[in-house]
């Protein structure tokens, strides 16, 4: 592993005009017949571009990727976990189609795939139009219109396609698209709905999640780079760092909230790269907001009420700037913003949490908690209310680098690793 290392490394400054992508293209007419070798550093490239972000320094180009790890599930409580599929690419979210029950799956490079628990079928195929010049970059979200049984129509997010030279040219792109007669997404009915313009190409977030009555939530990250250089983050009138609410119906989206801020579609700002959120029992919003130096978070905010989540004033509980060390003391809670439930540290091997569900369904030892887990360790945690206080408890590892969560056919609880496999957790019996 080293040695392909040290090699990408040698060949990457050769070239500094391909992304990820080309690269790898490069490498195989280059080494053409040693499929190991190219796969090795097909991994290596996947891996340092999908944690492009996740980590501290000051260009996105500056890290010491760990090498991909695979060393089998071990949990507690009595879970136990297998895997369910191995694809041999990156998909990273799931959700149940209200029809007919059978799970469909989101892959990175622009795949949609149903999965009715013996056989994978192809849904739609956006590969031709995201962008993959970037790990963070491709199809990122999918959701259901609330009258899909009538519609047909489903919401995408996504990086769209464009050059992989320069300076970043994609928009993040908010549409919906319709099911043809084969029961397929039809691309030639995609409708884009918004787009936001992203300077850089890492930290797009780009989740949907819908939250009812025809209402969605939007993630989108800070706009990229490190220690967000444009203030992103605290730019209320910016979309750049925020959760977006709105309304989707008769194809057109619309606001929800008032027009206070100057843009009537940000729910709450103040955030880096939030990958995943979910809705809890109670109402509440559940947001994992990827860090950058020292800390990973999770933020507890309402759905009615605006919120300042901190980035890039703050990571964590801790005041941010370029130079801050992580031992630094944390300070007191900064009025006017929000401070996370809890922030975890980067510690043994630690780099970058994914979220998670609010846990009201699923084995019964992990309810009413927020499961959420970290991308480098394969780790997972439960975080639960005892007495008003919060606290985490360590449910095991899911032996491999999480990039996602999903909700099984039968309410197992399904994790995306970047390296393809796809693992479902459930109860012994």
């Amino acid at each position: 592993m080293v040695q392909q290392w040290q090699m990408y490394q040698e060949y990457r400054p050769t070239f500094p005009e391909l992304g990820p992508v080309r690269l790898i293209s490069y490498f195989q007419m280059e080494m053409s017949g040693d499929i190991l070798r190219v796969a090795t550093l097909l991994a290596i490239l996947l891996l340092s571009s999908i944690c492009t972000g996740c980590f501290g320094g000051e260009s996105d180009d500056e890290f010491d990727w760990p090498d991909p790890i695979s060393d089998g599930c071990q949990l507690n409580f009595d879970l136990e976990c297998s895997t369910m599929l191995q694809l041999g690419e990156t998909a990273h979210h799931s959700i149940i189609n209200p029809i007919d029950g059978k799970m469909w799956i989101i892959f990175l490079g622009g795949m949609i795939k149903s999965w009715d628990g013996e056989d994978l079928e192809d849904v739609g195929d956006l590969s031709g139009i995201v962008s993959r010049c970037h790990m963070e970059q491709g199809l990122l979200g999918l959701s259901f219109d609330d009258d899909f049984e009538n519609s047909g129509l489903v919401l995408l997010s996504y990086v769209e396609d464009g050059t992989c030279e320069g300076e970043n040219r994609s928009d993040l792109v908010l549409s919906s698209a319709k099911l043809g007669e084969n029961g397929g997404v039809d691309i030639d009915s995609i409708t884009v709905l918004k787009r936001i313009e992203q300077p850089y190409r890492n930290h797009n977030g780009g989740f949907l999640l819908h939250a009812g009555n025809g209402s969605y939530l939007w993630g989108v990250g800070d706009g990229g780079s490190a220690n967000d250089p444009h203030s992103n983050g605290q730019d209320q009138s910016n979309p750049l760092g925020t959760i977006q609410l709105f309304k989707f119906r008769d194809n057109e989206i619309e606001s929800v909230l008032d027009n206070s801020t100057g843009d009537p579609y940000i729910l709450h700002h103040g955030l880096r790269n939030p990958w995943r959120f979910d809705i809890g029992s109670s109402g509440d919003l559940w947001i994992a907001d990827v860090g950058q130096n020292c800390w990973e978070e999770v933020n507890l905010v309402s759905l009615g009420e605006r919120a300042n989540l901190g980035w890039s004033d703050r990571e964590g509980f801790q005041e941010f700037h370029e130079d801050v060390s992580c031992t630094d003391v944390r300070e007191e809670e900064k009025i006017g913003l929000t401070d996370p439930v809890l922030a975890y540290s980067h510690e043994n091997g630690n780099c970058s949490i994914t979220g998670g569900f609010w846990m009201d369904w699923g084995p019964e030892i992990l309810q009413n908690g927020y499961l959420y887990g970290d991308f480098c360790t394969g780790s997972l945690w439960i975080l639960e209310e005892t007495d008003g206080t919060w606290s985490e408890t360590y449910v095991g590892n899911s032996g491999g680098m999480i990039v996602g969560f999903g909700k099984g056919m039968n309410e197992e609880i399904i994790i995306f690793h970047w390296t393809g496999d796809i693992i479902k957790i459930h109860q012994k019996f």
